[in-house]
């Protein structure tokens, strides 16, 4: 879960979609905080086309 110091991604960001294949990855499209109180929801466009909202905890998000 996320807390209040954890900051949200920015539009644009990287985020990897599998731990084994840090090569497979998707892009903040969107953000959505106000739909819940404990974890926010990231929707992601995928490399390998299409999209999807995902919570903000079980994304790892690249350093650069």
């Amino acid at each position: 879960m996320t807390d209040t110091t954890t900051p949200l991604p920015v539009i644009g960001a990287r985020c990897w979609r599998d731990r084994i294949s840090p090569e497979t990855g998707a892009t903040v499209l969107n953000l959505a905080t106000e739909f819940s109180d404990t974890d926010s929801l990231v929707e992601l466009a995928y490399d390998e086309g299409d999209s999807g909202w995902w919570p903000l905890s079980t994304l790892v998000f690249e350093q650069s």
